[in-house]
């Protein structure tokens, strides 16, 4: 993993890895049509692919639920860079893929970008589950604060499509308190004022009940300052806690892919919802 200033300040609150998949092997059945091996050689490698072009990789793995896993790596020697991450469901024995991409945009080097794969775990039977894990609309309207220990925001899911965040003076002040070289990451390559809007494109895929995976992009940030993150969560909305990685880029041309977590509590979003959407996806 490489270590990132923007992802620095989101670990605060990241549980501690979970070693509790070492020694475990998985038949990944997607529907791409290729099948994966996934086998945790030890707590710190993982070796991946479909047959006969496995890779070794580093990794980290975090816990967002019962028998619910979050497990992040990537080839650093890879160009275009392709960020990976399992979300390992052992319950129903689903898996969903989250392929990440950046400079693949030749205009924007910096743009993210992710491609979601859906699957079954193959089981001991020799059965693969129908079901699959799937994109949903339950969080339309609603608003989190999550709270990263050095600053919170308030991830309102406005649409299936994209989410807000809108700034207080309050919230500003705390997350530039002592950190300076925030201001220059602002919105549009300005500093953020209290009451302006951050709108961008959002990708909820429901787990299970009360889990869900978020995937936030900073496109908008990329086509003004030329670079961004895909922020991809895993929430457990009974513990209020999520888990994730923050896969991109920063204005110091520093590459980042790290893991992160944050406390929540639910936030009235009814004056962000009001006000006028501000991209061109409705």
């Amino acid at each position: 993993m490489q270590p990132n200033q923007h992802t620095g300040m989101l670990s605060v609150f990241r549980p501690p890895l979970v070693f509790e998949l070492t020694g475990r092997s998985f038949t990944l059945v997607f529907d791409d049509g290729y099948d994966r091996k996934l086998v945790f050689k030890d707590r710190r490698t993982l070796s991946f692919g479909t047959a006969g072009e496995e890779k070794d990789y580093a990794y980290e793995c975090l816990k967002a639920a019962d028998k619910c896993y979050f497990v992040n790596f990537e080839d650093p020697n890879l160009r275009p860079r392709l960020g990976i991450t399992l979300v390992l469901d052992l319950l129903q024995d689903l898996v969903t893929m989250v392929l990440a991409h950046m400079y693949v945009n030749p205009k924007i080097p910096g743009m993210p970008s992710s491609d979601y794969v859906f699957g079954g775990i193959l089981r001991a039977d020799g059965t693969v589950p129908t079901v699959r894990h799937g994109y949903t609309a339950d969080l339309v309207g609603t608003s989190i604060s999550w709270n990263y220990g050095r600053f919170d925001i308030a991830h309102v899911y406005a649409t299936e499509h994209y989410y807000r965040v809108s700034f207080s003076a309050r919230g500003l002040a705390r997350a530039y308190r002592g950190r300076p070289e925030l201001r220059r990451g602002g919105m549009g390559g300005r500093t953020p004022s209290a009451g302006d809007l951050y709108e961008d494109f959002l990708c909820p895929i429901k787990i299970r009940d009360r889990v869900y995976l978020v995937d936030l992009l900073e496109t908008v940030k990329a086509r003004t300052q030329g670079h961004g993150n895909s922020i991809l969560v895993l929430m457990n909305l009974d513990a209020m806690h999520d888990v994730g990685r923050s896969f991109g880029s920063n204005s110091e041309g520093g590459n980042g892919n790290n893991t992160l977590g944050a406390f929540g509590v639910y936030h009235d979003a009814s004056g962000v919802l009001a006000k006028k959407s501000t991209l061109y996806v409705r």
